[in-house]
């Protein structure tokens, strides 16, 4: 289970999977789990481009996610590494 810390990180997440057309990240969230190393790399790639995707929205609506991603982010690389996919996650993200 991902351990949410801000009530509005899965809504976000939705959010921008649906907006992006993802909907693998979709199952991924709704499930509530990842199921394989595929599907981290996959989760971990979303979370990137959610990342990027933000930041367009954010100046078309003089919005500011910041907050929401910092939760985000710290909610995701807690699960990768309790579901034992860490070295996927810092793999990805030493890419970005």
């Amino acid at each position: 289970m991902i351990p949410y810390a801000h009530a509005d990180e899965k809504k976000t997440i939705l959010y921008y999977a649906a907006l992006l057309n993802d909907k693998l990240t979709i199952d991924i969230i709704e499930r509530d789990s990842i199921r394989s190393k595929d599907e981290a790399i996959h989760l971990a790639l979303f979370f990137w481009e959610m990342v990027r995707k933000s930041n367009e929205e954010d100046k078309k609506t003089d919005n500011n996610s910041e907050f929401i991603l910092e939760k985000i982010i710290n909610s995701l690389m807690a699960y990768f590494r309790t579901s034992g996919y860490e070295e996927q996650w810092e793999e990805i993200s030493d890419q970005q």
